[in-house]
């Protein structure tokens, strides 16, 4: 009882971070409709800036490190709207186009880490050690840490789209693009924020997660299908449904890697996704572009 108490805690607090890779991702696809396979490169740059900062050369503090970090990313995120997805708008087929074109940006990304800092794998140290101990649970306190944090991210965010103009204008975007253009809404601004958004979302999940699953060059590649798994299942555009769907597949990918093994987890995953997609089409909050 006690390994399935501590093996549920685990997933949850995974969860609590995959949550924010899925939400970044959900909301560029809200807002504007566009998936960015570039989105889990975003995760692996987020994490090596932080780790060269932190432990390659200028023992920044990691605090300090994402103050440094969280600007370049938004800038990033900003550029890749502006200079590569909005000339495409105006193209025929402009969604496949920008799926080719992220996903051409995705293998440059991947290219460039390997260049700068090698190929191989790096980590960087937790903020926080020890482990808290209750009733024969053991679960560590940068876990925990994790957990709060990711779930503060997810619940400032969600605050922001609710409670401020910008925000309000990324809903109205993401209900109706056409309308909310010919109410004076620049449309332009918002997929530029969102990117922004996305992208530090993104870049943060990559730092937090640098302890446990390491920086690497390629390790981009099983956020973003994960963070595509949930989204789907979540429901497109829904970020309710990310946030409920990345608690449901961390717990069950948390039992998969405890009882049969890490091989099995994207199966698992997978194996969900069509069952909950035979029943509900839309997948669990989601509702089809117009």
């Amino acid at each position: 009882m006690t390994q399935i108490l501590e093996v549920f805690l685990s997933g949850i607090t995974h969860g609590a971070v995959y949550c924010v890779v899925a939400v970044g991702l959900s909301l560029v696809y809200g807002a504007a409709r566009i998936l960015n396979f570039a989105h889990g490169s975003m995760y692996s740059l987020g994490g090596f800036l932080a780790w060269y900062l932190v432990a390659g050369g200028f023992d920044f503090p990691l605090w300090l490190a994402v103050l440094v970090v969280v600007p370049v990313l938004a800038v990033t995120g900003v550029g890749i709207e502006r200079v590569i997805i909005r000339p495409l708008r105006g193209s025929g087929n402009w969604k496949i186009n920008t799926i080719m074109v992220t996903l051409g940006l995705a293998f440059i990304i991947e290219n460039g880490l390997q260049l700068v800092f090698g190929p191989g794998t790096h980590t960087i140290a937790p903020f926080v050690d020890g482990t808290l101990a209750f009733g024969g649970i053991k679960i560590t306190w940068y876990k925990i840490s994790i957990f709060v944090i990711s779930l503060t991210l997810v619940g400032m965010l969600e605050l922001f789209l609710s409670s401020t103009r910008y925000g309000q204008a990324v809903r109205a975007v993401s209900q109706d693009m056409q309308g909310a253009n010919q109410v004076g809404i620049d449309v332009n601004q918002v997929f530029s924020l969102t990117f922004a958004l996305s992208v530090v979302l993104a870049g943060i999940a990559g730092i937090l997660l640098a302890p446990v699953f390491l920086v690497s060059p390629l390790g981009g590649w099983p956020p973003f299908l994960k963070a595509f798994v949930i989204v789907v299942l979540g429901g497109l555009g829904s970020t309710k449904g990310a946030f409920v769907a990345a608690f449901i597949l961390a717990v069950l990918e948390a039992f998969v890697t405890f009882y049969v093994g890490p091989g099995w987890v994207m199966p698992a995953w997978l194996l969900m996704l069509i069952v909950i997609l035979m029943i509900r089409p839309k997948g669990l909050f989601g509702v089809w572009e117009n």
